[in-house]
């Protein structure tokens, strides 16, 4: 098996771009929302759950929890919405680079330094969960995937991004160049059908 340099040498095609991905206006605040809604249902389940068995489920309660979970759905949708606004200020840099074997995608500039700080405080932070989730976040600044991980993509042609998909999981999202979207919907194109 090749490493990824040996193998990025001998390749023949290649095309590579950066970009300044817009992120209230990408798949990202969709993809946020969804991520929000999965744990808020649990826990609006949960709390269902706690209440019927202990004999105190009414419909006034059961409105109540509703309430409670959809304040709380709102309120960190919201509050990751400020935090992409404050931290990111919209743009997320990145640079893509599509081949014969796959796809990359590496965090560029003033994105890649606020993501070194807010991992690293993570990391420093002494509690386990939030260093998790810092040195999670550090192993992703750069991702290749090869064509055989993927298996369809959807198209959005008005914002130019292709999302790359492994059933319904979408495993990376392309922001293109008006320039270069042609070209590289069609390579995906002839990579995924």
């Amino acid at each position: 098996m090749q490493s990824d340099a040996n193998q990025q040498e001998s390749e023949t095609f290649s095309i590579q771009w950066r970009t300044a991905m817009p992120m209230l206006t990408s798949m990202i605040v969709k993809s946020l929302l969804f991520v929000l809604l999965i744990p808020t249902a649990c826990l609006l389940m949960f709390l269902l759950a706690l209440a019927l068995i202990d004999g105190q489920l009414t419909m006034a309660s059961a409105a109540s929890f509703t309430l409670i979970a959809l304040a709380l759905l709102i309120g960190l949708f919201l509050l990751g919405i400020v935090s992409i606004l404050v931290f990111f200020g919209n743009r997320y840099d990145l640079e893509f680079t599509l081949t014969e074997s796959g796809v990359r995608s590496s965090v560029t500039g003033k994105t890649k330094r606020k993501n070194a700080v807010i991992n690293t405080l993570l990391m420093l932070s002494g509690k386990p969960s939030f260093a998790g989730a810092g040195l999670l976040a550090a192993s992703r600044q750069s991702e290749f995937i090869t064509w055989d991980k993927m298996d369809n993509f959807v198209v959005n042609p008005e914002k130019r991004e292709i999302a790359l998909r492994k059933g319904h999981r979408t495993l990376m999202l392309l922001h293109c160049p008006a320039e270069l979207y042609p070209k590289i919907h069609s390579v995906i194109e002839t990579n995924l059908n």
